[in-house]
Order: C-alpha cells, then sequence, then structure tokens
C-alpha cells in the first residue's frame, strides 16, 4: 500500500493565499504516485476558488475539512457533499479532534456526516483519538472502539468509498508533543482490529491508516517507517509547501 500525506490548513490561508500556496507546489517535481498519495485540505472559501484557477497540480487531490449531515436544505451554514464536488473536492475529514472537542460534536453527528458524505459521493477521512485524560485512565481501546463503532457499525463501506482512518491522539495536536512509536504502533493495532471486525478483512485491509500528531520533518522519517503507519495528517507544517514537500518525499521513499 502506498503512503498518503494529508494536510488540513485549518482556519489559514485565503482564496489569493491558497493560489500562490499551489503554484509554488506545482514548480516542484511531482512525486511518485505509485509510493505516495497527495490530499490537501483547504477551507471552504479556498476550496471553492480552487476550482477555476487551475492552479493545483494534477497529483494533489482536494478535499474538504468538515460536510454536512444533511445532502440539501434550511440548514443555514452548513456545506453539502454536492457543493463540495462542484467545487473539486472528492475527500472531506470527519470527526476531526477540533469538530470534536472544541465545536462539541458527538459520535452520532459524526457519523450522520460520514453517511451523507458517501452517499454523495465523498470519500471520507474518519478522524479519531483519545484525550490525556483518557489515556491517563487507560481507556485507549474503550474510545477508540467506541468512535470506530459508533462511524461504522452497519455503514455499507465499499473499496471505491475510499475510506481512511486518521488516529490522531488529541494530547499530541499542536502541542509539540508527539507520541512514541511504541504508542502509535499500539494504537494503530487496535484500529486495525477493530475495522477488520466491523467491516470484514478483504475491506478493512486496503483501508489506510494514517498518523496525526505534532508532525514534522525532524519526526516524520521514524513515524512512518513504522509498517503500522499507512501515512500521515499533518496541520501546522501543511501550511508551508517546503515542509510539505520534505513530508512527501520521506513518504515517497
Amino acid at each position: 500500500m502506498r503512503h498518503v500525506i494529508a494536510g488540513n490548513w485549518k482556519m489559514y490561508k485565503d482564496s489569493e493565499q491558497a493560489r500562490k500556496y499551489f503554484q509554488e507546489l506545482g514548480s516542484r517535481a511531482a512525486p511518485d504516485a505509485s509510493r505516495v498519495e497527495v490530499l490537501m485540505f483547504p477551507g471552504f472559501v479556498a476550496l471553492g476558488s480552487l476550482a477555476c484557477q487551475g492552479v493545483v497540480p494534477s497529483w494533489v487531490s482536494l478535499g474538504a475539512q468538515d460536510v454536512s449531515s444533511e445532502p440539501e436544505g434550511a440548514f443555514t451554514g452548513e456545506v453539502s457533499p454536492s457543493m463540495i464536488r462542484a467545487a473539486g473536492g472528492t475527500f472531506v475529514l470527519l470527526g476531526h479532534s477540533e469538530r470534536r472537542h472544541v465545536v462539541g460534536e458527538s459520535d452520532a453527528l459524526v457519523r450522520a456526516k460520514l453517511l451523507n458524505a458517501v452517499q454523495g459521493g465523498l470519500s471520507p477521512v474518519l478522524c479519531i483519538g483519545e484525550s490525556l485524560k483518557e489515556r491517563e485512565e487507560g481507556r485507549v481501546r474503550e474510545v477508540l472502539f467506541r468512535q470506530l463503532d459508533s462511524a461504522l457499525a452497519g455503514a455499507c463501506i465499499t473499496p471505491a468509498m475510499r475510506l481512511m482512518i486518521a488516529y490522531e491522539p488529541v494530547w499530541a495536536i499542536g502541542t509539540g508533543v508527539n507520541a512514541l512509536p511504541v504508542q502509535i504502533d499500539e494504537a494503530h493495532a487496535l484500529v486495525r482490529e477493530r475495522i477488520t471486525e466491523l467491516l470484514g478483512p478483504g475491506i478493512a485491509r486496503d483501508v489506510p491508516i494514517l498518523y496525526g500528531g505534532s508532525i514534522k520533518p525532524a519526526n516524520f522519517a521514524e513515524i512512518i517507517a513504522l509498517k503500522s503507519v499507512d501515512g500521515g495528517l499533518v496541520g501546522g507544517v501543511s501550511l508551508s509547501p517546503v515542509t510539505f514537500m520534505e513530508l512527501v518525499t520521506m513518504a515517497a521513499g
């Protein structure tokens, strides 16, 4: 399985900044597509403006940072799967820790968004992870299984949906603290175990499990070398095309 590198811009970069970013990224040599897949998640406004500018390199797939739980309707401020696809997005982040812990999204809402996303033709990147308190209480398995069960149990997931799972320990996001290799391995093993039970070995085998948590060039080589890690979900470091390409190069090996 090739590695996946996904950049999450969060609430950074307006349309012009996004255009300049991709112009610089596109000036660099394309990575080996057989070894690495590159995704980028701009904010909604930047995503919408990029569709008509023609500056995004062909080797980068775009996605949205969130999606509504409804296909359309009187839901002020929400964005539907069809709107995302019309703007050139093919992927969507779901259940990111900032959505769960800052905005207050429930497991049930994340599931509703996932079902709406796949029904609307988007490939979901499902984010899961425990808080520091939950880890200290020895509840990592319980939390990861609960989040996976809620989002995926009974869902009709097919290979064409391109489901990905991003394990992002909340205590290691934007803190400068990174999970130890043994902690990453243990968490990813739990995720692989559970999605195999939920989806069956045939589907689960091809679901990439990404790690996200204070990734930077200084620590990424060690992380991506782990057999349990199929790629990375990158936050702050993805804001620079220079450092982002460093990670892409590492992932391509």
